[in-house]
């Protein structure tokens, strides 16, 4: 296989380049997450390319799969992505939950012809540019994200995460609390309180600056959700751990560093982005192409 690496941007991305519409599948894994370690996210280009494809090369990549129900499915792997047309806010993945998978995949089968880009922000970049005080106040104390889920969503949710394990439950019947404890991280301040409708309110407390997953060199990454989007869910509520909400004014600051670090994709057609979604945010910028068409998976190493 022919191929050519060249940086996405000076601080974080690595663009990996097909110059003979080579097969996705073929790249190793080890190569690919030996790249992520490094450079934070990466934007497979010029392959030749199909949701079977995307498909195959997530699953190839991972222990398992971590699938949306409120997103649209394409298969057992790649979801549609459908959640408007605004500008979203910088977040990680699920990053205001207990169920944050590692990966987060992008498949792009229609590239947009105006505007309409997902961005990224490292936060391995961003926390070298915070200053002192910001530094401060999100090493002192971790934030707690809180909200309300349905429980067709809750219990849909835990049955595909589930799927495929001995034992598994084969209906949304048979779905416990207990299975949806048994697919959270084990390392998470996490409480879930089942409501009289059936429907669940959770608590997450996490930190705010994180440590990658994929390399443990990288110890401090400004990677969470506080400017995410809710789209197919309730508005979590996001305070610090002892109560009080994040100000007003270190949410702005916060917010313009992030933007000065913030990057677009720059989508080409059967482009392919992998994130390490424990150290790098992504956003998107308002939506101008309403044909384009996106898909997304995520999952864990």
């Amino acid at each position: 296989m022919n191929i050519k690496e060249m940086a996405h941007t000076s601080y974080a991305g690595l663009i990996i380049t097909s110059l003979d519409e080579g097969d996705v599948t073929a790249l190793t894994s080890d190569y690919l997450l030996n790249q992520l370690r490094t450079h934070g996210y990466l934007i497979l280009r010029g392959f030749r390319h199909s949701i079977a494809d995307f498909s195959e090369r997530v699953r190839s990549t991972s222990s398992r799969i971590s699938l949306d129900p409120a997103r649209s499915f394409d298969g057992d792997t790649a979801q549609k992505v459908d959640a408007g047309y605004d500008k979203v806010g910088l977040h990680c993945e699920n990053g205001n939950s207990p169920f944050w998978p590692d990966l987060c995949w992008f498949y792009c089968q229609k590239a947009p012809t105006q505007g309409s880009q997902t961005t990224v922000c490292d936060g391995k970049a961003v926390y070298e540019k915070m200053n002192a005080a910001q530094r401060a106040a999100f090493t002192s104390q971790d934030i707690v994200y809180s909200r309300r889920v349905d429980e067709k969503k809750w219990k849909t949710y835990a049955l595909h995460a589930l799927a495929g394990q001995p034992g598994a439950p084969t209906s949304i019947d048979d779905i416990t609390l207990e299975h949806l404890y048994s697919v959270a991280q084990s390392d998470v301040g996490m409480r879930i309180d089942k409501l009289d409708d059936g429907a669940i309110r959770y608590s997450f407390q996490t930190p705010a600056i994180i440590g990658s997953r994929l390399n443990t060199k990288e110890t401090h990454n400004f990677a969470n959700s506080i400017f995410g989007p809710s789209n197919n869910y309730e508005t979590p509520v996001i305070t610090f751990a002892d109560g009080n909400p994040i100000p007003d004014t270190l949410l702005a600051e916060m917010d313009d560093l992030c933007e000065s670090l913030t990057f677009d994709v720059g989508w080409q057609q059967g482009d392919i982005v992998l994130i390490d979604n424990t150290r790098v945010m992504h956003g998107r910028r308002r939506i101008e192409d309403k044909d384009r068409t996106i898909f997304n998976a995520l999952s864990y190493v």
